[in-house]
């Protein structure tokens, strides 16, 4: 058993062949970071430029894969060093106690202090793997893993961070409790989707906005109006222009919202979601019952007036445009208090539960 670095383009073709086998036989969760993955070995992502991607792998002496994963350290987030896109075999704690010491060497000589798993590269692009619900299929952005992967990273000591998620089963007139208020919002902010004419100066207002209201986020960094556009125009594949709001206060941006579709219900269990489904969206015109909400954003001095409330009015309110029947929300860190109020206050029930592990190098 040895540790082996991907740094040509064919041991890049064995990493990414042993995700696709890996998800192929659990048979239940879309891969969706498989497209990601591809264009980061091509390192054609502006994203890459900011971040040192180290591709590992561990082989038995056969050369078989069994587990693999990106080492990452990014320059605006140099204290951690990340283990991402984990992937591994069932019953091969050695290896990945070896993987994980490689993670913990390049920490060091990165010189950071800790090491974090279940990041990946920034938050924007993901955070935590799966801990419940291990027979239900992940939504679009979501992890899916079996559980025996936090068993793999619990035997190694860490601190826990914990993340939640919400569902609500239908779409009823939950939010009218709230009418008074709401009434007010509309009257005072304007609420704009965003305008793909204006490409650049709207993912500007969504770049700066999540580095106003996300500064103190547990591992936020400031994210570079490159790397959001990039983000946006991938996932402007699929959206709509509505899928994206913003509110405004006296012509100036206040808060935004972000959702979309569960895209995951276009594909099968197995599969790595991609281009085809794009087309079968367009194409085959199927209806997708869920939607996710995926963050929303308000900074400091408009969050005591129930912007957020308005925000997911005005979600709501889109939804029935698209036949949705139920909702389901992103990631949130448990101790996240004010974002798990608002969720109790409009959504049926807390629903999957996340980790992201973190220990001292």
């Amino acid at each position: 058993m040895k540790i082996h670095i991907c740094d040509n383009g064919n041991d890049k073709k064995k990493f990414l062949a042993f995700r696709t086998k890996i998800y192929r036989e659990k048979n239940l969760y879309i891969d969706n970071n498989y497209f990601m993955l591809k264009e980061i070995f091509s390192e054609k992502l502006h994203f890459t430029k900011s971040v040192f991607i180290v591709p590992v792998i561990v082989v038995d002496d056969n050369e078989s894969i069994l587990c693999e994963g990106i080492v990452a350290v990014a320059d605006n987030l140099p204290e951690y060093v990340q283990l991402c896109f984990f992937e591994a075999l069932e019953g091969v704690k050695e290896a990945v106690n070896l993987l994980v010491e490689e993670a913990v060497k390049i920490g060091r000589n990165k010189g950071c202090k800790r090491m974090v798993i279940g990041l990946y590269g920034h938050v924007n692009y993901g955070l935590g793997l799966l801990d419940s619900h291990f027979d239900k299929a992940n939504s679009f952005s979501s992890p899916g893993n079996p559980s025996f992967y936090n068993d793999y990273f619990r035997a190694l000591d860490c601190e826990e961070i914990k993340l939640n998620s919400y569902f609500t089963h239908s779409l009823d007139g939950r939010l009218m409790r709230y009418e008074k208020i709401l009434e007010k919002l509309n009257r005072e902010y304007e609420f704009k989707k965003f305008d793909k004419k204006h490409f650049e100066e709207y993912s500007k207002m969504y770049t700066d906005l999540n580095n106003q209201c996300f500064t103190d986020h547990k591992y936020y960094y400031v994210r570079d109006y490159k790397d959001d556009e990039e983000m946006l125009k991938e996932l402007f594949l699929f959206m709509k222009e509505d899928s994206l709001i913003f509110a405004f206060k006296d012509g100036k941006p206040a808060g935004f919202i972000l959702w979309y579709p569960d895209y995951n219900e276009l594909a099968k269990p197995g599969e790595a979601f991609g281009a085809k489904h794009y087309f079968k969206n367009i194409f085959e015109n199927k209806k997708i019952k869920t939607a996710k909400v995926m963050e929303y954003g308000v900074l400091d001095e408009f969050r005591g007036v129930g912007l957020p409330f308005a925000l997911i009015a005005h979600v709501y309110s889109i939804l029935s445009n698209y036949g949705v029947s139920q909702v389901e929300s992103s990631w949130i860190l448990a101790d996240n208090e004010d974002s798990n109020s608002f969720c109790r206050a409009f959504c049926d029930e807390l629903y999957k539960e996340y980790v992201v592990y973190e220990k001292e190098i």
